[in-house]
């Protein structure tokens, strides 16, 4: 938000199972008397009546194997997926819904259970312990042989307790899936998709970190796209982008054919921090196609950032940067020397806004100079009275552009506080809602950090704020003070000035600590002024904007 902030992705029949063979009736040996009854022999045990293991549910996939398919030998191995912006600018690409993936099947490893130390017992339970221990191990031995015995012959069965070392091995699966030949089943091709799209990916996160160009841009399929991931690569390098994992957040999707051969999309995840080596990162979502060829997977498209009403600059314009301790000034080559002539300002900024953050603290604050045409191209663009705004790049993170042309060197401090002022405040959440009933408290309170530890006497807005006090009819009606868009300058900035002395009245009539803590559940929970008032404030909604206009109007000497 600017200085005038604006309105800146066959089962019905039963299978046929052998009968449960039965154990060998036992041999005895002739009697010698033969008039004595024979021995009366048990009845065979019946076969253990195990009930079949529930199943958890599966999400059918159009890529799944049919039921009464049997799977390749070399199955899809287990891939490790993790998770890559306020005036009021925000959003460009749809976003792709992706169909439901197939499950994996590979089974968890089994741990055995650490067993206690058992204490020393008397030494004549000893031989009862030892017989315990050895009956039960003989009766899970048994076990396995009786329940093969229960689904299959004898021969079956000796061959199920002691398989072959080969078929063990076989049953273990190693490696990546197996490329997709005519006439496999369709999640054959979706398992070679998904694992070669998920290996470029990490790849390119490789490159990134080694600082190597080459691999970064080697999955383009061609000239035009390699440029393009070349400018994404170079100015985030620059701006000390660090920790950039690439990761597909979901998908393969909308398989389809080019020129016989296969297209996924995937939506991708860019994670990154700034500058530190680790953080809880931030995370933007692009649209990507891979189309198959020749030589494997090749990257056919690259989005820009998904839910912006326009590109990021380091999307479209190669960057460079100067880097502190707190802010990140980044801008075309042609601006580097204001980029660096702004740092020292942008640090004495940052230190300001960040006694005022209300949500996480932001690794860097990050500015960008624009020239005139990087103004009417990042993030949408914005209108041409405005001198800077602050939009959000991603769900954590909100971004400032500035207009260079615009800002002189004695003034750029002053905008940056403000606009500070929202990324501490604001970080994430989209500016537009805030052009309604709590436009005054979104740009009155970046107007009360611009002015910290400044009097109130000295506010340069009082003169604008006192003319349109004497020439409107202004009942202080907080929720309508947002101006028009056609209105004049004056009244632009008058209404800037009111939104500051309403704000700054809260804090000096209520308190600095209940001023934050009603920003914070007005703006960034979407509570009503008129419920947080009495629990905050102490005091009714009405009151407090009464009790306000009287203090403006002492304030400014209307």
């Amino acid at each position: 938000m600017a200085y005038g902030d604006i309105d800146p992705i066959n089962a019905d029949e039963p299978a046929n199972v052998p009968p449960a063979a039965q154990p060998p009736p036992l041999a005895v040996p002739s009697a010698e008397a033969p008039d004595e009854p024979p021995l009366a022999l048990p009845a065979p045990l019946p076969p253990f009546a195990l009930p079949p293991l529930a199943a958890p549910p599966v999400a059918v996939s159009p890529f799944a194997p049919p039921p009464d398919a049997v799977p390749p030998l070399a199955a899809e191995p287990t891939v490790a997926e993790p998770s890559l912006a306020a005036a009021v600018p925000a959003a460009d690409a749809p976003a792709v819904e992706s169909p439901e993936m197939r499950p994996s099947t590979e089974s968890p490893a089994s741990t055995e259970a650490d067993v206690p130390p058992v204490g020393p017992a008397p030494k004549r339970k000893r031989g009862l312990l030892v017989g315990l221990v050895v009956t039960l191990v003989l009766v899970l031995l048994a076990v396995p042989a009786f329940l093969a015995l229960g689904s299959g012959g004898a021969d079956e069965a000796a061959t199920a307790a002691a398989p072959s070392p080969s078929a063990s091995a076989a049953a273990a699966p190693t490696g990546p899936p197996a490329s997709p030949k005519p006439g496999d089943p369709p999640y054959v091709a979706f398992a070679w998709a998904k694992a070669s799209i998920l290996q470029s990916l990490t790849d390119m996160s490789t490159a990134y970190a080694a600082g190597s160009l080459a691999g970064f841009v080697k999955p383009a399929a061609d000239k035009k796209l390699r440029g393009e991931l070349e400018v994404r690569f170079r100015s985030l390098r620059a701006m000390k982008v660090s920790n950039l994992k690439l990761t597909a957040d979901s998908g393969p999707f909308d398989d389809k054919k080019v020129g016989g051969y296969s297209e996924w999309g995937v939506t991708v995840a860019i994670n990154h921090c700034f500058v530190v080596p680790s953080c809880e990162p931030d995370k933007m979502l692009v649209d990507t196609a891979w189309r198959d060829s020749p030589s494997g997977y090749r990257l056919v498209k690259w989005s820009r950032v998904k839910d912006l009403r326009g590109p990021q600059p380091w999307e479209v314009s190669t960057l460079t940067a100067a880097v502190g301790s707190r802010a990140i000034v980044a801008a075309p080559k042609s601006l580097a020397g204001r980029a660096r002539s702004f740092l020292p300002a942008a640090e004495r900024a940052a230190k300001i806004a960040d006694k005022y953050v209300l949500g996480r603290k932001p690794d860097r604050y990050v500015i960008y100079l624009a020239g005139p045409s990087d103004w009417k191209k990042w993030f949408g663009g914005s209108e041409d009275w405005a001198i800077g705004f602050a939009i959000p790049a991603s769900e954590e993170r909100s971004d400032i552009v500035l207009r260079a042309e615009e800002i002189s060197g004695g003034y750029a401090e002053s905008v940056m506080k403000h606009e500070m002022g929202h990324v501490a405040t604001l970080a994430g959440r989209d500016y537009r809602d805030y052009n309604g009933e709590n436009w005054w408290l979104t740009e009155g309170i970046a107007e009360y950090i611009e002015w910290d530890g400044r009097s109130v006497g000295s506010y340069d807005r009082k003169l604008s704020s006192r003319k349109f006090l004497r020439e409107k009819s202004y009942k202080g009606n907080l929720e309508r003070l947002v101006p028009d868009d056609d209105a004049p300058d004056w009244q632009i900035d008058a209404a800037y000035g009111l939104a500051y002395y309403a704000t700054r009245c809260v804090a000096d009539q209520y308190g600095h600590k209940k001023l934050m803590k009603f920003a914070d559940q007005v703006l960034r929970n979407g509570r009503p002024s008129e419920a947080e008032s009495p629990v905050i404030l102490g005091a009714d909604w009405k009151t407090v904007t009464k009790r306000c206009l009287t203090y403006t109007k002492q304030k400014v000497g209307a």
